[in-house]
């Protein structure tokens, strides 16, 4: 039990002041602890550490309390402590990390509602003692911390999913909102010269508190760790408040560390998004309009729809990317942490890294569902924390890493916040993602993130999406990555294949020309000597009944006489027009996901145009090593009719499929065939 005392001058016995002493020590230790803790929470490096200080200094705070001179019996405080602690204890080890924003939420919604009882109670005991400064003290903390409970429990929910998560407006709502409001601060003043009146006290707690849930009703999903923060503001001002009532310094000291930071830290989301805070309270963020494009319903139509305009890849064609990355950046989010993936995506990092690639992860300041959200789940795994790159530094990395993976992210790599000023993210920061060489998403579907609006991203010709839950897909990377790794080493082992040579086997080329948008064919002598054309020309028709636009690159000199190639592709009724001179091909391999290359040789080398000592410096080349991936169908690395190696071979966009032309064919069409 707490019962209020005469003046310490009143109680001058030498136990009195001795309790007196060590209040004062515990508590000035405690808010010492405290700002400390605060501090450290600003790098990962250091952040266990604050946290650490942060619960001594709740530790200090709670024995402090126990000296109070109010304190008369012990019983009560023990019961409270005792249940207190087991439901923390149960709390925090039962929730896991992903849903830490609700658990937050709920905490403040605790918290608030024992500052909004405490209040209650001094109101009914002693508002007619109360001076001017206490009864706003305790209207303040009973008019926040009601809305705060109410606020708190509804932005749970919208994350939790048992309310709804899209704004939740009607006609004319801000202006109820803010007449609500309004009249709940007249109601305040009322009372700041009124106090005896009960009812018209009763009647603001219960505004404050229908305030909270249509405060918190008509915000978007997207913008609920913003609102979360800033009721965690709302909640510190009241315990502030309470310090002020209470005569408690500790109070005073942590509610005010609390409301500071809190809405110090909504600001600083409100710019990683920009926004406004204003505009996240009113703007009914993340509702989308019936003229807004939707990817996701072009995703429902299936993944065999031949006007889908997105591209699916798979595990062994993913492993082959990243077979010939040098520089990969992972793009953590909420993905990533709804599948507890962190572990696996550190172990592919490892597995890269084990191979001389560069890697590192790039941190959105609002990826996931709270600020530092995607450093806690990489710190949890044992990432570097030199690896972790926030987004003003790693941007400009991304148009020299070879392959971004991007893990579960969404809004924070739109690049419509970047080029669309018709969407209602432009201008929100993002990681610029789109600019590597080559972005592959993990993702379990097409669907919009939390914003509510379809990603640009998946869109763009450089992007590849790896549908799956993100901690089976990376298992399945690994998996695929590994076998890659024997099936080279395997590969050089048997046929003596020099450094920078990469195979690739059937599936892994199939993989890669499925969901390939343009495939540009290149027949060579290769092609002429297996008597191959056929099987080319039955792989094409089957790529274009899958929606890929295919053309054929006629060298003028491919083969053993002018127009061979024609001949040969005009046998297997190749269409005229789908055969394109040197000239006209050459600028359309930039945009190719896939060159085949089927026996061509001395014409593709890119020797010819960058090495001045190569003995065909200077002859006109087909630009395969131009496009996107090029796989190459050979029986050995032997050179062609001029007799020199071909430097296409060793380029980090070319894997060889070694084999007879025609039995290669096959294998693709069955493997094909297999994948439909």
């Amino acid at each position: 039990m707490y019962l209020e005392l005469p003046a310490l001058a009143a109680t001058t016995t030498p136990q009195a002041l001795w309790m007196v002493a060590v209040l004062n020590i515990c508590y000035i230790a405690a808010s010492v602890l405290f700002i400390l803790g605060l501090k450290g929470l600003n790098s990962p490096e250091t952040a266990r550490r604050g946290m650490n200080l942060a619960i001594a200094g709740m530790t200090m705070a709670i024995v402090g309390t126990l000296f109070e001179r109010g304190v008369i019996a012990y019983t009560d405080i023990l019961i409270g402590l005792v249940i207190g602690s087991i439901f923390g204890a149960l709390i925090a080890v039962l929730t896991p990390m992903t849903k830490m924003p609700e658990r937050t939420a709920f905490s403040h919604a605790c918290g608030a509602l024992a500052v909004t009882l405490v209040g209650i109670a001094k109101y009914h005991d002693h508002a007619a003692r109360f001076d001017f400064i206490e009864r706003f003290a305790i209207n303040f903390e009973v008019m926040f911390g009601a809305l705060t409970v109410t606020g708190s429990i509804i932005a749970m929910g919208k994350l939790q999913g048992f309310v709804k998560g899209t704004p939740v407006t009607f006609k004319g709502q801000n202006t109820f909102n803010i007449s609500l409001f309004g009249l709940i601060v007249a109601l305040f003043v009322y009372l700041l010269t009124t106090p005896e009146n009960q009812m018209v006290f009763l009647t603001m707690t219960l505004l404050s508190l229908a305030f909270g849930v249509l405060l918190v009703l008509p915000i978007g999903s997207a913008d609920m760790p913003v609102v979360i923060s800033l009721l965690n503001s709302y909640a510190g001002l009241a315990c502030c408040a309470v310090g002020f009532a209470l005569h408690n310094n500790v109070l005073i000291i942590g509610g005010a560390l609390d409301g500071a930071s809190g809405f110090i830290l909504s600001i600083i989301m409100c710019k990683a998004m920009n926004r406004s805070i204003l505009n996240v309270l009113f703007g009914a963020f993340g509702k989308q309009t019936a003229a807004e494009t939707n990817i996701s319903t072009i995703a429902a139509a299936g993944a065999e729809d031949s006007g889908k305009p997105y591209r699916e890849i798979k595990a062994p064609a993913v492993a082959t990317l990243f077979k010939k990355a040098k520089n990969v950046i992972i793009v953590p989010g909420y993905g990533m942490a709804v599948a507890q993936a962190q572990h696996a995506v550190r172990e592919f990092a490892d597995l890269l890294k084990e191979q001389g690639v560069s890697v590192r992860y790039a941190i959105h300041p609002v990826a996931g569902r709270m600020p530092g959200h995607m450093n806690v789940l990489l710190a949890e795994a044992n990432v570097p924390y030199n690896e972790l790159v926030d987004m003003e530094d790693i941007n400009p990395a991304f148009p020299t890493a070879d392959v971004a993976l991007v893990v579960g992210a969404n809004d924070v790599t739109n690049p419509a916040a970047r080029e669309n000023k018709n969407s209602p993210i432009y201008g929100m920061p993002i990681l610029d993602v789109d600019k590597a060489k080559t972005v592959v998403v993990i993702k379990r579907s097409m669907k919009p993130g939390f914003a509510g609006i379809d990603n640009d991203l998946y869109l763009k010709n450089n992007t590849r999406m790896f549908f799956g839950d993100a901690r089976q897909a990376l298992t399945c990377l690994i998996e695929a990555y590994k076998q890659t790794d024997s099936q080279t080493h395997e590969t050089t082992a048997t046929h003596g294949l020099p450094t920078g040579v990469r195979e690739i086997d059937v599936a892994g080329a199939a993989a890669l020309l499925k969901p390939a948008k343009r495939v540009i064919f290149v027949p060579g002598y290769g092609m002429a000597a297996a008597q191959a054309q056929h099987g080319v020309r039955e792989l094409a028709d089957l790529l274009k009944a899958g929606g890929t636009e295919v053309l054929y690159a006629i060298h003028p000199v491919a083969g053993r006489m002018p127009g061979h190639m024609n001949v040969l592709l005009a046998e297997a009724n190749v269409p005229y027009n789908e055969l394109l001179d040197m000239d006209d091909v050459n600028p359309l391999f930039a945009d190719a996901e896939v060159a085949l290359v089927v026996g061509a040789n001395d014409v593709t080398n890119p020797a010819a145009r960058a090495n001045k000592n190569s003995p065909i410096y200077g002859m006109p080349i087909l630009d395969v090593d131009h496009a996107k991936n090029v796989i190459v169908v050979k029986r050995s690395l032997k050179p062609g009719f001029a007799g020199i190696d071909n430097d296409l071979y060793t380029a980090p966009n070319t894997s060889m499929l070694f084999g007879d032309a025609k039995k290669v064919m096959q294998q693709l069409i069955d493997a094909l065939q297999l994948k439909s």
